[in-house]
């Protein structure tokens, strides 16, 4: 069987860094402050995959992204997934041929199904990442979306997984607004509502504070995948200790990552 994943988000807005706090952004550093605080070749050996978000409405910061993402691919050899205000299919195709193994939609799966299609039936669903964010605002057991650009809280969360699997997504990054950056751990209950309906691997993120935080996501059968936007949490050797923690107490991660190692 697949190993699960731990990966680390990087949350970027008009060329700085941020920390996010349910989804209020704090930005913290360029791409010069991240590299002096993160040696990203160790994280490459921590961390199965980077996925880099633009955060920013800015048309300009998805420029000032894929500049950073490059620079960071020098010294990075774990998979890259970039996304965030993507609206034409060139962006996409720009994309993969930057060498990203997988695109993260998220806007697009409100207004643009024809993109999210066209993605997914030309580089394939194993490359298209939904990322879904969400709302702790139980009505009669359901929880609800969140897309601030389309002023989006009322449609039903579960309804919006279907249609992103529909739509040909091949895995969801699912994102609790709630727990985003409180450090006190993942949204596990939503796993249990969505539990039947989703058919595709599921990364869970938001919340997570300590080694242990990841763990109860990474031991949890029905998630294949958690990721950490925590850049302050997991500074230095965070990424490296928490995957040795999880390793060590049993959870099913590889001990490191090796780009060319067997993972069935």
């Amino acid at each position: 069987m697949l190993k699960k994943r731990l990966i680390f988000t990087l949350l970027h807005a008009d060329g700085q860094f941020c920390l996010s706090r349910n989804f209020s952004l704090q930005k913290v550093g360029d791409i010069n402050w991240l590299t002096n605080q993160f040696n990203f070749e160790t994280i490459a050996k921590a961390v199965d995959e980077l996925f880099v978000l633009n955060v920013s409405n800015n048309p300009i910061s998805k420029t000032n992204l894929l500049q950073d993402v490059t620079k960071l691919a020098d010294n990075f050899f774990a998979p890259i997934a970039i996304g965030g205000g993507i609206t034409e299919f060139d962006e996409a195709s720009m994309i993969f041929s930057m060498g990203a193994e997988k695109i993260v939609l998220n806007s697009a799966y409100f207004s643009n199904e024809k993109l999210c299609r066209k993605v997914a039936n030309e580089f394939g669903s194993q490359a298209v990442v939904a990322s879904v964010d969400f709302v702790d605002q139980l009505k009669d057991g359901e929880n609800f979306t969140r897309n601030p650009k389309f002023n989006d809280r009322n449609t039903p969360l579960s309804a919006h997984v279907k249609r992103v699997q529909e739509l040909g997504c091949g895995e969801i990054l699912l994102r609790s607004v709630n727990q985003d950056g409180t450090g006190n751990g993942l949204d596990l209950c939503v796993v249990e509502r969505l539990s039947g309906i989703i058919s595709v691997p599921l990364i869970l993120s938001g919340g997570a504070g300590k080694p242990e935080h990841l763990l109860s996501a990474i031991n949890d059968p029905r998630i294949q995948g958690v990721a950490t936007a925590n850049l302050l949490n997991f500074v230095g050797t965070g990424l490296s200790d928490a995957r040795e923690f999880i390793v060590k107490q049993g959870g099913d991660l590889a001990p490191e990552f090796n780009p060319l190692r067997e993972t069935q």
